[in-house]
């Protein structure tokens, strides 16, 4: 390995990037519908245990194969799944603030940027699936994985 190489930042129990989990999130979108205003539309006609979310909601279910709103802000936390989450919500934060660095005391959290940018009443489904995208393609160029593709 080069001095200048960086490994991957990787979820050691599954192996998963950010950009697997902020491509699974837009696959979700896509498949099961997108929200604003709330992790999940609850209250939607769907047939299966899969609703539409926000952009935050469908990273988490890409992480942890199931729609969770509440665990993801326990303090006590300790699934590994809810980890990659965060990490990639943390991605996502980044490439959509041009560099999440809180600054002060009480920083805005990831959440709360991807909740502005996904609430923002002129975005639509597109724009979402496509900032993920962009998001993970962004994560893979700075984070090589070295090798064979």
């Amino acid at each position: 390995m080069k001095a200048t190489h960086q490994p991957p930042t990787l979820d050691h129990d599954t192996g998963i990037t950010p950009a697997d989990l902020l491509r699974g999130a837009a696959l979700y979108l896509t498949r099961y519908g997108w929200t604003q205003g709330q992790f999940f539309d609850l209250l939607a006609d769907t047939d299966g245990p899969f609703p539409p979310a926000c952009s935050s909601g469908a990273i988490i279910t890409a992480a942890c194969g199931r729609c969770l709103s509440d665990s993801i802000f326990a303090d006590d936390q300790d699934d590994p799944d809810i980890t990659a989450a965060l990490r990639a919500m943390r991605a996502f934060a980044d490439f959509l603030n041009g560099g999440y660095i809180p600054l002060d005391e009480y920083p805005v959290s990831a959440i709360d940027i991807i909740g502005d940018w996904n609430d923002d009443k002129g975005r639509t489904l597109t724009e979402v699936i496509e900032a993920l995208t962009d998001a993970a393609d962004d994560w893979d160029r700075t984070h090589p994985r070295g090798g064979a593709r």
